[in-house]
């Protein structure tokens, strides 16, 4: 089976490529080796990602390898990979109801000693 990527995912290897190669010239080659790597996999096991109901689109699969989350569609003859992003610098989604969800110590209304 073929695999694409859309504009938006090429675009996102372009730019986390070039991030990469200004700071580590390996690591940009490794993440675009990592790239192929998910394509050949795709391609081969189309099922390999899971259903995620967080995702934007109906029926669409997410498939994560290294650190990276790779949307995808697929159909009879094509998947397309429709967007790459950073597992690691992901936002909070919603706030925690926990008081100290991030671990800090919580403000006191009295000013210190």
């Amino acid at each position: 089976m073929k695999v694409r990527l859309s504009r938006n995912a090429a675009d996102y290897v372009r730019q986390e490529a070039a991030y990469l190669r200004q700071h580590n010239r390996l690591a940009a080659e490794r993440f675009l080796e990592r790239v192929k790597s998910v394509r050949r996999d795709l391609a081969s096991f189309a099922e390999a990602g899971f259903f995620d109901e967080a995702l934007p689109v109906p029926g669409m699969r997410r498939f994560v390898r290294d650190g990276y989350f790779y949307d995808y569609r697929a159909g009879k003859d094509l998947i397309e990979i429709a967007a790459i992003s950073s597992s690691v610098n992901r936002p909070l989604l919603t706030p925690s109801d926990d008081d100290d969800f991030d671990y800090e110590a919580p403000l006191s209304s009295d000013p210190d000693p």
